[in-house]
């Protein structure tokens, strides 16, 4: 039992100190990089797709502002609503609008510091393009229901866009700040992933060497062979289910293991998500859109936005096992 736990420890060590600093320097440097406001050349991305969806300036605006914040942009849409400036209508359109603007931001903190190095190049950058994907297409159809409910009222969005300031180069004080608030945000992210992280590899590693993964394939390989799958992708949809950081860790530590393919990780993760996206919703999304929105329009738009992500995630899924 004690030789078990060494060896447990000792591959969970091996995997900490591969990943952690990749995936510290990711986050601090990203982390700098939004503390300067170099990320703000990135709203240049956003800015031709609202002005394409016909939507008001305050919403245009909200949109570009999720790039960095979703709350910021969402506040922004309560002011405009309040002041009659936005729809309701509108509101439902932009929330689903901002989705890949949020993604932006996601993008920069999260998928590339943090999925890829857990997951490899490849099935990482993979994994990244699909949620990327969604969250466009679900920008997409924002733009047509935004379009499709301007034809009904075209005098709702003529204002334009204000020209942005041209940002002031960073002075030293600046700089400075920016380097104390990436350190702090880097050892919060730090704190929560890799205790997480080691836990997950050594109950993996304890696992591989009680053989729990093979009776496990045992029990599903009728189920998963239907379907042409490891049995492996319930255990990390499962595990992704109860928390995203093990499930990816969990994906990386298989995939490197060669007990399931890059296929098998991407379908267990989407799987995960479609499971899980009931309970993330009500946990994260109701509260903030509740909160800024009021029940019944808020209940409106969470309702549209997990719709259209649960459908678009089931596509995926499907499109994954007929290839």
């Amino acid at each position: 039992m004690f030789s078990l736990f060494i060896s447990a420890s000792l591959t969970a060590l091996y995997w900490l100190f591969r990943v952690v600093p990749v995936v510290a320097t990711g986050i601090f440097a990203t982390s700098f990089a939004v503390n300067l406001g170099l990320m703000k050349k990135f709203s240049r991305l956003v800015e031709p797709l609202s002005s394409k969806a016909k939507i008001s300036a305050v919403s245009a605006l909200a949109v570009v502002t999720c790039t960095f914040s979703t709350t910021a942009g969402y506040s922004m849409l309560v002011d405009g609503l309040n002041k009659k400036v936005v729809s309701e209508q509108e509101v439902v359109a932009t929330t689903l609008i901002s989705s890949f603007p949020s993604i932006l931001s996601h993008l920069f903190t999260f998928f590339i510091p943090v999925v890829i190095p857990i997951l490899g190049l490849t099935t990482g950058a993979i994994y990244v393009c699909l949620v990327g994907l969604v969250a466009l297409l679900k920008s997409c159809f924002g733009v047509f229901l935004a379009r499709l409910w301007h034809s009904a009222n075209p005098e709702s969005s003529k204002s334009k866009l204000p020209n942005p300031q041209t940002p002031k180069p960073p002075t030293s004080n600046l700089k400075q700040e920016a380097l104390n608030k990436s350190a702090r945000s880097t050892y919060k992210m730090l704190k929560r992933v890799v205790p997480t992280m080691f836990v997950t590899l050594f109950l993996v590693s304890v696992a591989e060497e009680l053989g729990l993964f093979e009776s496990f394939s045992a029990v599903l390989q009728p189920l998963t062979s239907v379907l042409g799958l490891e049995s492996e992708v319930v255990l990390i949809s499962a595990t992704d289910v109860v928390n995203s950081y093990s499930g990816l860790i969990l994906a990386g530590s298989l995939l490197e293991g060669g007990r399931v393919t890059t296929r098998g990780v991407l379908v267990a993760l989407l799987l995960g998500n479609v499971v899980s996206f009931s309970a993330r919703f009500a946990k994260h999304s109701l509260p903030l859109h509740f909160s800024l929105f009021g029940p019944r329009l808020g209940s409106r738009t969470v309702a549209v936005n997990a719709g259209t992500t649960l459908v678009l995630d089931a596509v995926f899924i499907v499109v994954l096992l007929v290839i």
